[in-house]
């Protein structure tokens, strides 16, 4: 389809009026038009990019047209994206970094949530004493043969299916809901199965509301999704057995994952260009220093009833700041509500001292929301269809998010299987994602997202190649434990390439959809990924560790052929920037220069 440009002498640069006709474009000069109107026919094949706009589908243009306002002797119109980097300014990090205090407080509460049953739900095997016959004979047994240190421990427990209450009674200094109610052995199944619901309910969640970010806004979906998750964290100190505790899990990661995949969202839209590797950085350790607080809670809290309450209050306490956030102003343009979006921008502004913006500033930017200012949810997947690159990356990242999911959580969820102190297994786990979301900031400097992905997938597989090597390094640790160490480096910083990928490769206009479609891939893996853990237990654990491996080579590769490097790039406003994108990737430059300049 060719897109007919009109241009009349009172609209010479900054308006353009579009007509659609099929294989020709017709160009009214300003002396054709001084002598009767008179058109001239210029065959398609002699269109240059300025001549060319190339849009996908007459309703969408109309409403291009609908939108668009006449600025006879207007200024030049301007980039949202150039507006948010002048209204930061060159040197204001200390301040950018105070208001997404505002922001992260809450984000830090995520995997306190996610991850409190591993200590609340522990299973002590070493802290048990004899009470039977049964038991003490088997005591006896042992003490002939070897230490009867060594004689406390799961093998013993389960091989011999010892009975709490009847074979020997537990002796942990902490309580844990393993121990209240006799989730141990065989019934250890169903600390995955809590996990699971966890990430079950969080899939349900993500569907329900991936429409929901682009309709109804950033804000109001996050705070909802946020008094959700607070409210089944607190009634979790409560819970009197499994099954109550599974439909509490079910409901919290219904709000937690809504909650922090929106508000990733909505801090990055706010990232200027120079900042935005560096924001997304930010954001990715607050998960593990939110592990971090988690493990010094309950190493400090012995009842695991009191730890919840406690939990509970620090994530109330933190999600007070989101009240007063600004709604994202890339969403707020993009349904229409320019103004809104430019007293927020001004507000900004003069929160950094910078000079303000003047409101009737024109946009490259068309707003794509209906006459209510709201997407509805046909119109978003219908650009799916009508958008196929857009639909390409969708699919390959909802890929790789379930494959970074599986293997961070089947880690993550069997870390205290990795060692006999959990406590130190989790914080070496934590330090681990630390150090990989410095080295994923450097190399996406660099080298840009999609090497550091590559190289990241790479670096999995490879980690988990050493780990299926049984040595022993110390009596603490083997190179197992040490290459999955370094192995959670490389899928943490996975973790940050595939967000960032996400969001500068989505349209502002589909960018919380996109988002949710891709956080529900990443929970199907989530869903598995604790239950790999239990193959621990079944299978050698180096075919287990195989697996993991190969899966993050065949992500290398599909990384390789399947996305764009993002690096430098703006964001995407709406679905037609892709097109634009990829024609100058193909070296169309004629075209996307003349499309970003209207």
């Amino acid at each position: 389809m060719c897109i007919v440009i009109l241009l009349d002498s009172k609209f010479c640069g900054p308006r353009l009026k579009y007509i659609s006709l099929q294989k020709t474009l017709y160009m009214n000069s300003r002396e054709k038009t001084s002598n009767g109107g008179k058109l001239d026919y210029i065959p398609l094949e002699s269109c240059t990019g300025k001549d060319i706009k190339d849009l996908q589908g007459e309703e969408r243009l109309t409403q291009q047209m609908k939108n668009g306002d006449d600025h006879t002797n207007a200024e030049p119109a301007a980039a949202l994206e150039d507006l948010v980097d002048r209204v930061v300014g060159e040197s204001n990090i200390f301040p950018y970094l105070m208001f997404l205090a505002m922001f992260l407080l809450s984000q830090l509460t995520s995997s306190i949530m996610c991850y409190h049953p591993i200590f609340n739900g522990y299973t002590p095997y070493s802290d048990w004493n004899c009470t039977s016959e049964k038991c003490f004979a088997l005591f006896q047994e042992h003490s002939i043969a070897a230490n009867n240190s060594t004689f406390y421990n799961r093998t013993t427990m389960c091989t011999n299916n010892l009975i709490a209450g009847s074979d020997f009674l537990w002796t942990p200094k902490r309580t844990s809901f393993a121990v209240d109610w006799g989730i141990y052995c065989g019934a250890e199944k169903h600390k995955s199965s809590i996990n699971s619901f966890y990430f079950l309910g969080a899939l349900v969640g993500l569907v329900i509301s991936s429409s929901l970010f682009d309709r109804l806004g950033r804000k109001v979906v996050i705070i909802s999704a946020a008094v959700i998750a607070i409210s089944a964290t607190f009634v979790q100190a409560f819970a009197t057995n499994i099954h109550f505790m599974f439909a509490l899990r079910f409901i919290q990661g219904f709000g937690v994952l809504v909650s922090s995949n929106g508000k990733i969202v909505w801090i990055l839209e706010f990232a200027p260009r120079r900042l935005r590797n560096l924001t997304n950085v930010i954001c990715a350790l607050t998960w593990p220093s939110g592990t971090a607080i988690l493990i010094f809670l309950s190493y400090m809290i012995n009842n695991w009833r009191c730890n919840v309450g406690v939990i509970t209050g620090i994530t109330l306490i933190f999600h007070l700041p989101l009240f007063f956030c600004p709604e994202s102003v890339r969403f707020l343009v993009c349904v229409n509500k320019k103004k809104e979006a430019m007293t927020i921008l001004n507000r900004l502004a003069r929160y950094y001292n910078t000079p303000e913006i003047d409101v009737d500033t024109p946009l490259k930017f068309t707003a794509i929301g209906s006459n209510d200012n709201k997407q509805t949810l046909l119109e978003q997947l219908k650009d799916f269809l009508s958008f196929p690159i857009m639909m390409k990356r969708t699919l390959f990242l909802m890929v790789s998010w379930a494959l970074v999911s599986l293997l961070y959580y089947g880690l993550s969820f069997g870390w205290h299987k990795m060692g006999s102190n959990i406590f130190q297994s989790q914080g070496m786990a934590v330090v681990s994602e630390i150090i990989a979301c410095s080295t994923a900031y450097s190399f996406v400097q660099f080298s840009g997202t999609q090497k550091t992905q590559i190289f990241s997938f790479l670096g999995i597989s490879a980690c988990f190649g050493f780990s299926m090597i049984p040595a022993q390094l110390s009596p603490t640790w083997t190179i197992q434990q040490v290459a999955c160490l370094v192995a959670i480096i490389f899928i943490g910083a996975e973790f940050v390439t595939v967000f960032l990928f996400t969001i500068e490769l989505t349209p502002t206009s589909h960018r919380g959809m996109v988002m949710a479609f891709c956080s529900v891939a990443a929970r199907f893996g989530s869903i598995l990924g604790p239950y790999l853990t239990l193959l621990y237990d079944i299978l050698d654990k180096r075919i287990v560790l195989g697996i993991f491996g190969g899966m993050g080579l065949i992500a290398a590769v599909g990384t390789w052929f399947l996305l764009d490097d993002t690096t430098k790039h703006g964001i995407p406003d709406t679905p037609e920037d892709l097109l634009m994108y990829q024609r100058r990737k193909r070296g169309g430059n004629g075209v996307e220069e003349e499309v970003t300049d209207v």
